[in-house]
């Protein structure tokens, strides 16, 4: 009798999970049009700590970083439909590899009861590093930063509540069942983008990796430097920066395609994109060759703000400085400047790269 009572056991808990939910933790699970909800959650901490016994002594940017890499290529949450014991649907949120230097870089798998997929949602708005369920945060004292930004690190970083997860993946599970899910939302076919200038094509083939010392200033109002703010950021990815809808990755590299319109008189060619990640930074571009290399790129920076009444914009001068780096020549400084700063003197922002080549 015990044998058959554990074999039902078996047999109802395969039937219920369908898929592999090792190192997975039930947190949560309710109700929903009739169906039960099951939610899982893979602590990301308690994996690393599992690969690098020496975690504790390594710098707090490496820790940063281990901590980024896991979360872009691991599944966090699974939400899983239940109808009379019988699992329906899975809901994954899996960090997307492809999608760095962004806030929200998870993608939401949603599969079949036997595992396969059904649809992958591309656009979703949940990011973070650090998540109520982890179990650092589930001591009193760990419960009362959820929701909060602390220092984490070195850095300071927002605790992300799970009620804002389970919202936003619920109202996206209700549309599923309801078979409303939006085209736009979900993973399109990517396109790889051909490039149109040298630099990008050398780019591709020697860089293998970036600094970028990115300095905000503060000007008194004679327009003279009063305070200096400089950060240091990397970058490994050099396609996918450049092709992201990340500010840093699209400026520090125009990424055109050989699709794109340009009118080219002397030295002189003014480049008109239709890639989404340019046209959402950069209009009125105009690139100055040198001996058919590139020497500047000009343009009109688009800044985006958003408020309770809407989007806004508004724009700064664009320029990215080209210098010769091994057989290449690469954006080495760049700045974003008043629209009157003709001369690019009084920049807001600057970014100067150094470059590793393979």
């Amino acid at each position: 009798m015990r044998i058959i009572s554990l074999l039902i056991l078996v047999f109802l808990t395969s039937t219920i999970q369908a898929q592999d939910l090792t190192d997975f933790v039930l947190v949560d699970n309710y109700k929903l049009e009739g169906l039960k909800v099951n939610v899982y959650f893979k602590d990301p901490l308690k994996e690393i700590l599992s690969q690098y016994s020496d975690f504790d002594n390594k710098d707090d940017k490496t820790k940063h970083e281990l901590l980024s890499n896991y979360l872009h290529n691991n599944t966090l949450y699974i939400f899983q439909t239940i109808e009379k014991k019988k699992l329906q649907k899975s809901y994954e949120l899996k960090g997307n590899p492809k999608k760095i230097r962004t806030k929200y870089y998870f993608n939401l798998d949603i599969l079949k009861a036997n595992g396969s997929i059904d649809k992958e949602i591309d656009k979703l708005s949940i990011g973070g590093s650090f998540y109520e369920h982890m179990f650092i945060f589930q001591t009193e004292q760990g419960k009362e930063v959820i929701g909060k930004g602390i220092k984490m690190w070195g850095y300071f970083v927002m605790i992300e509540p799970y009620d804002n997860i389970k919202s936003n993946i619920t109202e996206l599970i209700k549309k599923d069942l309801d078979n409303a899910i939006p085209d736009e939302i979900l993973v399109k076919e990517e396109i790889s983008v051909e490039p149109l200038f040298d630099y990008q094509k050398c780019g591709l083939k020697t860089i293998s990796k970036r600094e970028f010392v990115i300095t905000v200033y503060q000007n008194d109002s004679l327009g003279h430097i009063k305070n200096e703010y400089p950060r240091t950021e990397t970058d490994s990815e050099l396609y996918l920066s450049s092709t992201s809808k990340d500010l840093t990755g699209v400026t520090t590299f125009p990424f055109f395609s050989t699709t794109d319109k340009k009118v080219v008189n002397g030295n002189k060619t003014q480049v008109e994109s239709e890639l989404e990640y340019i046209k959402h930074y950069l209009k009125d571009i105009e690139i100055t060759t040198d001996s058919n290399q590139v020497v500047k790129i000009e343009g009109k920076l688009i800044i985006h703000g958003y408020t309770t009444e809407g989007e806004t914009t508004h724009y700064e001068l664009y320029v990215a400085e080209f210098q010769k780096v091994g057989d290449c020549s690469f954006p080495k400084f760049i700045k974003f400047c008043p629209l009157d700063d003709f001369e690019y003197k009084r920049p807001r922002l600057t970014i100067e790269i150094e470059y590793e080549l393979k």
